[in-house]
């Protein structure tokens, strides 16, 4: 039994730390590529200016193919329209969850066992962590409305 739940805190840990750094590297990528077709442009000329300067020429393609891409396929009202479908899609998704952790309590609540404890808890952390997605949505979309009234 013991081991068991060795294995499972491993494979717990293991799994938490493979989703941060995938979550970290795509929170990253998503950053530099900025919030508005101009930001996205810019970042890229950016790197563009950086990869010059290193004398990397495969970047150097690469980005001036990705800056025609922004060039050619980025429009403000499109972003503005996939952050605001981030938004609903984790208010959506902290909905679920918070249902979920109502509708378990008031199961183990009649099971009366301390041993569903944990599972509650597990249920609060995906909540709490889902919470902290739909902020940061929110947080982003409203960054995206303030880069464009500075425009």
């Amino acid at each position: 039994m013991k081991s068991a739940i060795r294995l499972l805190s491993k494979l717990s840990i293991i799994t938490l730390v493979t989703a941060f750094s995938v979550n970290s590297y795509a929170t990253s990528n998503d950053e530099y590529q900025g919030l508005t077709c101009d930001a996205k442009k810019q970042a890229i000329q950016t790197k563009i200016n950086q990869a010059k300067t290193a004398n990397n020429t495969n970047e150097v393609t690469g980005l001036e193919k990705a800056l025609q891409e922004v060039n050619t396929n980025c429009k403000d009202e499109t972003l503005e329209e996939k952050y605001k479908r981030i938004v609903v899609e984790k208010t959506q998704n902290v909905t679920d969850k918070t249902k979920e952790l109502v509708e378990k309590t008031k199961e183990y609540a009649k099971d009366k066992l301390n041993a569903n404890q944990d599972k509650i808890d597990a249920l609060k952390s995906k909540l709490n962590e889902a919470e902290k997605e739909l902020t940061e949505a929110k947080n982003n979309l409203a960054d995206y409305y303030n880069k464009l009234k500075a425009k």
